[in-house]
């Protein structure tokens, strides 16, 4: 009597395809959670009203606070629906469907793009920063040591959040040049 027969061993492009696109699925099941709880929190922060609390405390609002607080449920429901993309492209990537390989290589380079295009908004983070603190006390010794915190904080960011972007990018590069490789192609319809 034989052994029953294994399957036959994937290859390693479709083991690859797999292991990615599990990972997307994942990852776009959780960012769709997050996009929900955010929902959540915009809806109830609604009823809240943050820049008014703020403003009534004293508190320099900024143009992109209010920009932010005018725009929070928008942006939580673009962020729902581009993870709810992600998810139908994920699943296509796993099911091996050609749509799914160029939605997953568009989602990998607009997110490569992005993570450099918001490095500009951590200055405009840290700028927000110091505009809560006030201009008497900036002036004042203890200010000054404030100042020199947010100045290190900021280089700090600057260079982690670049050197993130570059990772990232880096990783984004070999996933779209793997996805592109013949034997890779070869296994979409």
């Amino acid at each position: 009597m034989n052994p029953p027969q294994l399957p036959p061993h994937p290859s390693a492009a479709a083991s690859f395809i797999a292991v990615t696109a599990k990972l997307s699925l994942v990852m776009a099941a959780l960012a769709i959670v997050w996009s929900l709880l955010q929902l959540l929190v915009v809806a109830l922060m609604g009823r809240l009203d943050i820049i008014s609390v703020m403003q009534s405390e004293g508190l320099p609002v900024t143009p992109g606070m209010l920009w932010l607080a005018e725009h929070a449920f928008s942006l939580s429901v673009l962020g729902l629906l581009l993870s709810i993309v992600f998810l139908a492209v994920s699943w296509a990537l796993l099911k091996h469907r050609e749509w799914g390989r160029i939605g997953f290589i568009v989602f990998l380079v607009l997110v490569a793009l992005a993570n450099f295009a918001f490095l500009p908004l951590i200055h405009t983070m840290f700028d927000s920063m110091q505009a809560m603190v006030p201009a008497d006390f900036l002036n004042s010794p203890q200010g000054q040591e404030i100042r020199t915190q947010l100045r290190m904080g900021l280089w700090t960011s600057l260079i982690t959040g670049t050197a993130a972007a570059l990772a990232l990018a880096g990783l984004h590069a070999w996933l779209v040049v793997k996805l592109c490789r013949p034997d890779v192609r070869a296994l979409f319809r």
